[in-house]
């Protein structure tokens, strides 16, 4: 169902009616879903929606959401010849256990390369070759790897996927001075590498370089969508600091997205049992504030005539039975329309809450007044954008914008890296800052629409 709502954003669902979507069309549609909550959220009401009547949609769109392992239950249902399905097959087998043949669960980088090596796009893509590589070395196949950078082609050699896969090939011969040097040029190539971020922060962390180890890992956090690995290594990083909140915030972000992640949950038990007394006496307090929250008969609001009569009639009694609700159900009964809806998402977004909430998954964010410096609020919210502006300006770092030396450092203040997390502050908290005037605020205004994005008032 499109609402008014949904009319301005990107249809992220447009690829299910076209006959053989590109490998192309899917991955930049799988990062806008995966980068965006709202976004996310419409694409799994969509799903519901459609059903799962054709394995090749609905497995590709679990493999979207990152629901590898479901995915795959679907996607080896599909008998046809697709390429853009081979790509998504061998990528649920690195990223989750899957099941062949009734087998037990497990990862199977093996499967995965045998499905990348006979790709028919495997000489003429980076992303089918840089997959094939991430196999073979999650399968510990250095001499294959080897063998498979020898016969990639000389695009993929020189880019920054190649020179990653070089650094890993001599990393596993022991020289670790070259494989830090070609992890560097690909970041050379592209500064936003995200594997070759990942395994300097591993290097530099071993060698005891804790400072440019933290830099690794700063640079992987400002980058959109979050990567699980980086955010679980991350926080490994700072329990070993000393910092078991920031590690619990790190970990929290990952079972925001997959609530069920084993080890994110092991985790983040651990972090929260290096805590102290007052810490979980204050964890304690605000979820109990949340469930009496949640607890509020929906009649202690003032909401129109219609929208209480609808919600009565759907047996909605409580702030908690309205957050399970998602935007479809909502929508679906008679007489509730958008200004019903509206009149809801307001009340809501009012007490910290939103619909399609899962009760029993979603937990508390960590707020603990934490000392000054930490990690401790929990992921800002997504940042919506106007139609039209390409979602990766989100990632362009605030050093792109030329700020004066007096906006460069009051800005400095909120520890914001890209402009995304710059546009997760309104106007009035940037006005609160040290030494930040309306001069500042015009001249970050100006360079901000210069990128098609404007801060909220």
């Amino acid at each position: 169902m499109t609402t008014a709502a949904t009319m301005n954003e990107p249809d992220t669902w447009a690829w299910t009616s076209e006959r053989r979507p590109g490998l192309d069309r899917l991955l930049e549609t799988k990062t806008m879903v995966l980068s965006h909550h709202r976004t996310k959220n419409q694409f799994e009401n969509r799903m519901a929606e459609t059903g799962d009547q054709d394995a090749r949609i609905t497995g590709l769109a679990h493999w979207m959401l990152g629901q590898y392992g479901r995915a795959y239950s679907y996607l080896q249902k599909f008998s046809g010849d697709d390429p853009a399905v081979t790509f998504a097959k061998a990528e649920c087998c690195l990223r989750a256990p899957v099941s062949e043949k009734g087998s037990h669960p497990q990862r199977r980088p093996d499967l995965a390369a045998k499905l990348l090596s006979g790709h028919p796009e495997r000489k003429t893509r980076t992303e089918v070759q840089a997959l094939l590589m991430e196999a073979l070395f999650f399968d510990h196949n250095v001499d294959a790897a080897k063998k498979a950078l020898a016969d990639a082609s000389s695009e993929f050699q020189s880019s920054a996927d190649g020179k990653y896969a070089a650094g890993r090939i001599a990393e596993s011969e022991g020289d670790i001075q070259a494989a830090e040097a070609e992890f560097l040029k690909a970041l050379d190539l592209t500064a936003e590498h995200r594997s070759s971020l990942l395994r300097l922060a591993y290097l530099y962390d071993i060698r005891g370089d804790e400072a440019s180890a933290e830099a690794m890992y700063r640079t992987l956090m400002a980058l959109r969508p979050l990567d699980t690995h980086a955010l679980l290594n991350y926080g490994v990083f700072l329990e070993d600091q000393g910092r078991p909140a920031e590690a619990a915030n790190c970990y929290q972000q990952v079972l925001a997205s997959f609530p069920a992640h084993t080890r994110a949950t092991a985790y983040l038990k651990d972090a929260r049992a290096s805590l102290d007394m007052f810490f979980d006496e204050e964890i304690d307090r605000r979820t109990d504030k949340r469930s009496q929250l949640l607890r509020i008969p929906i009649s202690d609001f003032e909401l129109s005539v219609r929208a209480r009569n609808c919600l009565a009639k759907m047996n909605i009694e409580t702030l908690g039975d309205l957050v399970s609700r998602n935007e479809a159900e909502l929508l679906a009964y008679k007489n509730f329309g958008e200004t019903s809806l509206n009149e809801i998402k307001t009340l809501l977004a009012a007490r910290g809450l939103r619909l399609g909430m899962n009760l029993d998954e979603e937990t508390l964010p960590l707020t603990i007044n934490l000392p000054e410096g930490t990690l401790d609020a929990p992921a800002p919210a997504p940042v919506e954008l106007p139609p039209g502006v390409d979602p990766n300006v989100l990632n362009r770092v605030l050093a792109d914008l030329d700020l004066s030396v007096r906006c460069r450092k009051a800005l400095a203040q909120m520890k914001a890296v890209t402009i995304g997390d710059l546009l997760a502050h309104p106007e009035s908290e940037l006005l609160s800052l040290k030494n930040f005037g309306q001069t500042s605020l015009n001249e970050l205004k100006t360079r901000l629409a210069e990128f098609g994005v404007s801060l909220s008032n």
